[in-house]
Order: structure tokens, then sequence, then C-alpha cells
């Protein structure tokens, strides 16, 4: 009986968050405010892993602010997860310019996540 109730604890415990797995570092920068904002005016919300000796946050708002396109207001920075998300406007400038323009100012690579869009919804 007591290994059942041990057992039936550990199946029922709350999973913790790992911090590797896409939805953990997606969730480190995630706004829900940022993203409906964003998707309302049809702009897009990009996601990324910083790959490389972590920067330090302001170094990452001001290297992500310096790309074209990108949405004042919108930076936000992981620094426990690396992770790095803004809005921009797809009309203005691609994400891969912007990528670019990041990496080059940082020196260091950001691996894509995940991109919200206009064909995607935010969770409730």
């Amino acid at each position: 009986m007591r290994a059942a109730l041990i057992a039936l604890a550990l199946v029922s415990s709350p999973a913790a968050a790992c911090g590797y797995c896409l939805e953990d570092q997606v969730a480190a920068t995630y706004d829900h405010a940022v993203v409906t904002q964003a998707l309302a005016r049809k702009h897009q919300v990009a996601y990324f892993h910083v790959d490389g000796t972590a920067k330090s946050r302001a170094a990452l708002e001001k290297a992500a602010y310096a790309a074209p396109a990108v949405d004042r207001g919108t930076v936000r920075v992981s620094a426990d997860l690396l992770t790095v998300s803004f809005a921009f406007d797809p009309a203005r400038a691609t994400l891969g310019a912007i990528h670019a323009r990041v990496e080059k100012t940082l020196g260091i690579a950001l691996m894509p996540l995940e991109v919200k869009s206009s064909g995607s919804k935010p969770p409730n």
C-alpha cells in the first residue's frame, strides 16, 4: 500500500522545466502582450537561443534594437536560458537580415527557435 502511494505521488507530481527543450526556451522570454500586439499589427515575434559566450542583457537588447525593423519595447532576454526574443515588421526587413545583423553585432551565433506570425495564435 505504501509503495503504491509513493508511486502515485511520483506519477502525479508536476514536471519541472528542464530549460533544454524548445518550449522552455520560448517560454523564458514569452510575453503575451508583445505577441498579441505584434500579431494584431501583422508583425512577427522571433525567438532565438544565444549560442556561445554569454552576453549581457544590455548587449543583447542593444544588438536587437540596432537591427532593422525590430519593434521598440519588445526585446525580451533570459540570461538563465540564453534566449532572446523580439517583435519585428516583416514588411520592413526579413528575419534573415535581422538575424544576420544581430549575430554580426554580437559576434556570436543565434539559433532560431520559433517564429510566431499572424498565422499562429498565441496561447490563452
